[in-house]
């Protein structure tokens, strides 16, 4: 299935230039909806919560390995709340270890991508995604 190029999207990774460049790669894959970047869990949770500017978040990224609270921490919270548990969330992430990719699926992820990723590779995972989220509503 096809993603929609108009969707917002959230980038939740600790690392400035991990989230530049995926939002290049976001841009040259032709998504032109608003990308938020966060740093930090804490801060893409307020996001999503508070909403300060009314942003209906289509689609998350997010790394695993962060300081503070992990990324597998936000998919937890993510899939556990009905307001955001139909956002289809991709982890793109350099960890490996077989048991983090195994929580990650017990905890609802939706598509797993090693860093570092080409564009085609993360278009597929998306669409994935977005297809697995979308015939499960």
């Amino acid at each position: 299935m096809a993603i929609p190029r108009e969707i917002n999207i959230l980038i939740v990774d600790d690392f400035y230039a991990t989230r530049k460049t995926l939002k290049k790669s976001l841009k040259a894959l032709g998504f032109c909806g608003e990308i938020f970047e966060a740093d930090q869990v804490r801060l893409a949770r307020d996001l999503l919560i508070n909403n300060p500017l009314f942003i209906k978040f289509d689609f998350i990224i997010s790394d695993v390995d962060m300081p503070g609270e992990s990324g597998l921490d936000l998919l937890s919270f993510v899939k556990s709340h009905d307001s955001f548990a139909k956002i289809p969330f991709l982890i793109l992430s350099a960890v490996t270890s077989k048991s983090v990719v195994l929580d990650a699926i017990e905890k609802g992820v939706d598509s797993y991508i090693l860093k570092p990723w080409d564009d085609q590779s993360l278009l597929k995972k998306m669409e994935n995604s977005w297809a697995k989220v979308k015939a499960s509503k």
